[in-house]
C-alpha cells in the first residue's frame, strides 16, 4: 500500500475530519448545553399568586369569644315629661338622654332646675319638676326599689305628686288613686291598688314593693 493511500498519515485530512466532527457536536449538543447553562429568569412579582400577598381592603375584625355585652342603665323618669316610665339607656348616658327617652319636657316643665348634662347611674330616679312645684331633687340617685323620700309611699297619705314618683304612674293614674281613696275610704291593703282603673297586673307588680298602707 502506498503512502498516498494511508489517510490517517495525512494531517490536513485529519484536521478537516476533526472540524467536521466538532461542528456536528456543536450542532447537536449546543441547544442542550445552552438550555442547561442559561439561568432561569426570575418570575415577575406580578405573575405570582396574589392570594398570599394581598391584604384585604376591609378586614373583618375578629370577635373575641366571651366578650362582655354592652352595659345598660335602667333609669326611672318622672315628673314633667311626656311619658314618665322606666327606660333602658346605654352606659354613659346623661339626664338629657333620659328626658328624650321619656318623650321630652312638657310645656310646664321647670327646665331651669334641670341639669341636662348630669351623668346617669343605674337604678337612678330622674324627676323633672313642674313649674311652681316645690323642687325635690331634679336627679335623685336612689335605688329603683326605694322612693326618693327614703321609705315606702303611704297610699293613704300620698298626694298626686308623691304618687308620680312611682314607676309607670303618671298624673292621670295618680289622680285616680287619690279619687279611689276619697270615694272608697283608706286602702286596706296594697292589693287594693288593683281596683284602680289603669293599674293592671304588670304595673301592680312594678309598684307594689314601693308602697304601703297606713293610717
Amino acid at each position: 500500500m502506498s503512502e498516498d493511500t494511508i489517510w490517517w498519515k495525512r494531517p490536513r485530512l485529519l484536521a478537516a475530519i476533526a472540524c467536521v466532527l466538532i461542528g456536528l457536536v456543536i450542532m447537536v449538543g449546543g441547544p442542550v448545553l445552552r438550555g442547561t447553562l442559561t439561568p432561569t429568569a426570575p418570575t415577575p412579582a406580578a405573575d405570582l399568586g396574589s392570594a398570599s400577598l394581598d391584604v384585604p381592603e376591609d378586614p373583618v375584625p375578629s370577635v373575641v369569644a366571651g366578650s362582655p355585652a354592652p352595659v345598660e342603665l335602667i333609669v326611672y323618669v318622672s315628673g314633667a315629661v311626656a311619658a314618665p316610665d322606666v327606660y333602658r339607656l346605654p352606659e354613659g348616658a346623661r339626664v338629657k338622654d333620659a328626658v328624650l327617652a321619656a318623650g321630652g319636657l312638657c310645656d310646664d316643665a321647670a327646665s331651669e332646675d334641670v341639669n341636662l348634662a348630669a351623668p346617669l347611674s343605674d337604678a337612678e330616679h330622674v324627676h323633672i319638676p313642674h313649674i311652681g312645684e316645690s323642687p325635690l331633687a331634679v336627679t335623685l340617685s336612689t335605688p329603683a326599689d326605694q322612693p326618693a323620700s327614703g321609705g315606702l309611699i303611704n297610699l293613704n297619705q300620698a298626694n298626686t305628686t308623691d304618687l308620680e314618683e312611682l314607676p309607670g304612674i303618671g298624673q292621670a293614674i295618680a289622680e285616680r288613686i287619690v279619687a279611689y281613696r276619697t270615694q272608697q275610704g283608706p286602702f286596706q291593703s296594697v292589693e287594693d291598688l288593683q281596683n284602680v282603673t289603669g293599674i293592671g297586673a304588670k304595673l301592680f307588680a312594678k309598684i307594689s314593693p314601693l308602697v304601703t298602707v297606713g293610717p
